[in-house]
């Protein structure tokens, strides 16, 4: 396992409104078809729709709304 796996359990915090969200981090979001909360990696945003896609440890890509995103700081 990877050491980023294991520092996926922690708190969550929102993102400045003065930036933006960088990929490559952990962030926690709101699924925009089910509505549950997942946490992954920010792979990429769409600024056209408000859109942006998590991988979660699972390997499973989600699309979550980007207001929603909250950074993931390990504990």
């Amino acid at each position: 396992m990877s050491e980023l796996y294991n520092k996926w359990k922690g708190k969550a915090r929102g993102v400045s409104k003065s930036s933006s969200p960088m990929i490559g981090m952990v962030y926690e979001g709101q699924d925009k078809f089910f509505g549950k909360t997942v946490v992954g990696v920010l792979l990429e945003l769409y600024p056209e729709n408000d859109e942006a896609v998590l991988k979660t440890k699972e390997n499973k890509f989600v699309s979550v709304e980007k207001k929603s995103l909250k950074i993931v700081a390990p504990e």
